[in-house]
């Protein structure tokens, strides 16, 4: 982790779930990150808002200093993969595993945010890049899509329909039958990956999580593997749905390749150090997460 450089009046995005609660946190972060910083709104926010002419802007181009989030893991998940500049994550409500702080304790933190007294860590994240077919076209860059910091899944796109997918790590290939396979970073072990029985992973680790969804007749395991290994897929029956941290992706045909890599990590703020196992322990096995109304 290191810690925010001192510098003039910061530039601040917000970015805000799109509901009433989110729209509420809004407001009120606006008026006390605006005593000591430019702020500027996700243009969706800034809609709500009515100020999208003088204050919405991409989060593609905010090329400030901090992105706020307001919301949940959603929020931050459809924040992270379109933005440069390091995240600070708010939960208002819902778990918030991957939120480092609350409303109440950003309040509480401004001055230490108007100081540049916080801390940054980085979260892996997965590129995944579709190939095209022909032979010259190979040696190029295919289709890029979004980054993931959770999983990018690969899902059987009707339910009466098995998916037939192969994947090769180190030249070695596995044909999987079923529903189809996640590739998760650590972040996601504790989300869908978790859910289909994929291990939990320490953030701190550089892996690549495999989870097979529901395999039928195969006996492939989960498995972790290094990051820096490149995956290659293989869609080879039927279509399905790429799936890119549930916010987007496409409809795969039979025969489309693609890779999946590591690709760049997303820089998050914190105020304070986080224990991953005591915070995992309180939000999944205990229930231990308090619900803000906003």
């Amino acid at each position: 982790m290191t810690f925010g450089m001192q510098s003039s009046k910061m530039k601040i995005l917000i970015a805000a779930k799109q509901n009433p609660a989110g729209i509420r946190a809004a407001k009120k972060a606006e008026k006390e990150l605006s005593k000591f910083a430019e702020v500027h709104f996700d243009r969706s926010t800034a809609l709500r808002l009515h100020k999208w002419k003088t204050r919405g802007i991409s989060i593609r181009k905010f090329d400030g200093d901090v992105i706020v989030t307001l919301g949940g893991d959603g929020t931050f998940l459809w924040t992270a993969y379109q933005a440069r500049v390091p995240i600070l994550p708010v939960r208002i409500e819902g778990h918030g595993f991957l939120c480092t702080t609350d409303m109440k304790e950003l309040l509480k933190s401004m001055e230490a945010l108007k100081a540049k007294k916080y801390r940054t860590f980085e979260r892996m994240r997965l590129r995944v890049e579709k190939i095209k077919p022909g032979i010259i076209d190979r040696l190029l860059r295919g289709s890029t899509y979004p980054q993931s910091v959770n999983e990018v899944a690969f899902a059987r796109k009707r339910p009466s329909k098995i998916l037939n997918v192969e994947f090769t790590i180190d030249g070695t290939k596995f044909e999987f039958v079923g529903d189809g396979v996640i590739f998760s970073t650590p972040s996601g072990s504790t989300g869908y990956s978790a859910s289909a029985g994929g291990s939990l992973l320490d953030p701190s680790l550089n892996a690549i999580g495999v989870v097979p969804l529901y395999p039928f007749h195969s006996p492939i395991k989960p498995m972790a593997i290094p990051a820096g290994k490149k995956i290659e897929v293989k869609v080879k029956s039927n279509s399905c749905a790429l799936i890119i941290d549930g916010h987007s992706g496409e409809y795969a045909r039979e025969g489309d390749h693609f890779t999946i890599e590591r690709g760049d990590p997303i820089q998050v703020v914190t105020f304070s150090d986080i224990n991953f196992y005591e915070r995992y322990r309180n939000a999944f096995l205990e229930g231990k997460f308090v619900k803000e109304k906003w």
